[in-house]
């Protein structure tokens, strides 16, 4: 059984701790780290401090080498030295980190395995938001692949990021029509309502009612960047994806 904290009413999970790093399972709703030194909300940063001794003078950012949308849940890396996070910043920009992700869609994929790699950039007018482009922007590349169909028009997929862009599953998914259940930023609003109504009436409440972006991160997989050993962690599902895939059944 794994080890666990709680901080500010959330419970987190120690997946894997060594000298150098920790696995951990970030809960949904829990900010990755605050965004100035004026963010006053909880975070999974601010959390360390009472947790593990970490050795970094990155102000904000103490250990987090990447992150997780605030209401994506599931495994997160965080280092306790510089010399780990070096070497996993130079890991994550070599491509060197697998990372999977499970996601429940609207819609279904076209095919059972697919790539897409097609750039991200920030939205113009919305700044907080990212879309698809074609010319500008960073390239990015993720492969999706079917778990599972309910009810003909909802999908459980897998996700494995190649490169890792802000909002980069939620917004590739969109791109193929396939935004994620819960998803308050990515929608497509005529066609999310067109596919409920085929619905019967308490998946249909299920699904509109979830009250986050039904994604999260499941496994993790790299070469310790001190010990060389293997690393391969996987993380379950959350009480509230385990109960939609329940109730979706």
């Amino acid at each position: 059984m794994s080890k666990s904290y709680n901080y500010k009413g959330f419970r987190i999970e120690i997946l894997y701790e060594d000298n150098d790093i920790a696995i951990l399972n970030k809960p949904s709703g829990l900010l990755t780290h605050k965004k100035n030194e004026y963010d006053t909300s909880p975070s999974l940063q601010e959390s360390l401090k009472d947790q593990f001794i970490i050795k970094n003078n990155e102000n904000f950012k103490e250990g987090i080498v990447h992150r997780l949308d605030k209401d994506t849940s599931g495994i997160i890396v965080i280092t306790k030295n510089l010399t780990s996070k070096n070497k996993f910043k130079d890991m994550f920009k070599n491509r060197n980190v697998k990372k999977n992700y499970l996601a429940f869609t609207y819609g279904l994929l076209s095919q059972n395995n697919f790539e897409i790699n097609r750039n991200i950039s920030r939205d113009k007018i919305k700044r907080t938001k990212f879309k698809v482009s074609e010319n500008i922007g960073k390239n990015a590349i993720t492969k999706v692949s079917n778990v599972k169909i309910f009810h003909g028009s909802i999908s459980l997929l897998n996700c494995q990021i190649i490169t890792g862009r802000t909002h980069q599953i939620r917004v590739h998914l969109l791109s193929l029509g396939l935004p994620i259940i819960g998803d308050k930023d990515y929608k497509l609003n005529k066609e999310q309502k067109f596919r409920l109504n085929n619905m019967i009436d308490s998946v249909r409440d299920l699904v509109s009612f979830f009250p986050r972006q039904a994604l999260h991160s499941y496994k993790i997989e790299f070469v310790h960047p001190i010990s060389e050993k293997q690393i391969k962690i996987t993380c379950d599902l959350p009480n509230d994806m385990k109960d939609l895939n329940k109730k979706l059944l």
